[in-house]
């Protein structure tokens, strides 16, 4: 490799390694603790890195009888293992924003 070779690879490695943001799909391999897989080759990412969203997030209502609670309902069921989710990667890496269920 000539010199301007190395030095085109070490701005494009440079350049790769500053996105703050790059969308990703993952696959919900656990729920409690929720962890989610995004490459076979990487180890799951853990509950500590993942922000949820109120998309992808369990939602219960009380069901109203005048002002006597008679019961809930799920509006929304939250993440089960082997949802596919779509997630925002950010902070290089350090964080994902599960936006969605694919």
């Amino acid at each position: 490799m000539d010199l301007l070779a190395v030095i085109n690879q070490v701005i494009q490695n440079n350049t790769e390694a500053q996105k703050l943001t790059d969308l990703s799909i993952g696959t919900v391999t656990s729920t409690n603790p929720l962890k989610i897989q995004t490459r076979i080759e990487m180890p799951p990412l853990p509950a500590e890195v993942l922000l949820l969203t109120d998309a992808v997030k369990e939602r219960v209502e009380d069901v109203l009888d005048g002002d006597t609670v008679i019961g809930t309902v799920t509006v929304q069921h939250g993440l089960e293992t082997g949802d596919k989710v779509l997630m925002l990667r950010v902070l290089k890496g350090q964080q994902f924003i599960v936006l969605s269920k694919v």
